[in-house]
């Protein structure tokens, strides 16, 4: 199967030929894993990622058409997939912080029972972020304490925005994990 064509392997899953797509699958994974990585700088991600793209692939395996090379299609289905999960990470982000502002509103109106707790769940959410990797607890500490935007975090600490996005809900999601 290595040296068939694009337009033979797609024959050949059109026939529902799992070795065809297995070949497909190994053969633009490694391109399409690179191009993808750079934007979610995330392994986990990724993988979902191509393997969403590759599903996809498969489930529209009939109406698939192609002139010379499949790379086009996959490249243009891996762009689109992408765009959803930023979509989505943003959305988590936008939430996260509305339930923190949220939070901190209400903390003005709590009895002295409410506020022992208050102050005891604040200090195993800091024991908690002293336990984060040093860039993820840079991040939100910037994002959190210091009100930093996105922005200035990522020019602060010379890393990219996307970085700074996913790091924080990194620390969000362990946060909510660890106090569910």
């Amino acid at each position: 199967m290595n040296n068939v064509s694009d337009i033979q392997l797609l024959a050949h899953i059109r026939e529902d030929n799992r070795l065809a797509f297995t070949e497909l699958v190994n053969r633009y994974s490694p391109v399409l894993f690179r191009f993808v990585y750079k934007r979610t700088s995330c392994i986990e991600d990724t993988q979902d990622i191509l393997q969403n793209v590759f599903a996809s692939l498969w489930k529209r395996r009939m109406s698939v058409n192609v002139a010379d090379s499949l790379y086009p299609y996959l490249f243009k289905a891996a762009k689109y997939e992408v765009i959803d999960w930023t979509v989505k990470k943003q959305k988590i982000i936008e939430r996260s912080a509305l339930l923190i502002e949220t939070h901190a509103s209400l903390s003005f109106m709590h009895s002295g029972e409410d506020d022992l707790m208050a102050k005891e769940l604040a200090q195993l959410i800091e024991q908690e972020v002293e336990e984060m990797p040093s860039t993820m607890k840079n991040v939100f500490t910037l994002s959190r304490h210091h009100a930093l935007s996105i922005k200035d975090i990522a020019l602060q600490l010379s890393l990219s925005e996307q970085t700074v996005k996913n790091n924080i809900s990194l620390a969000i999601n362990r946060l909510c994990m660890k106090f569910k």
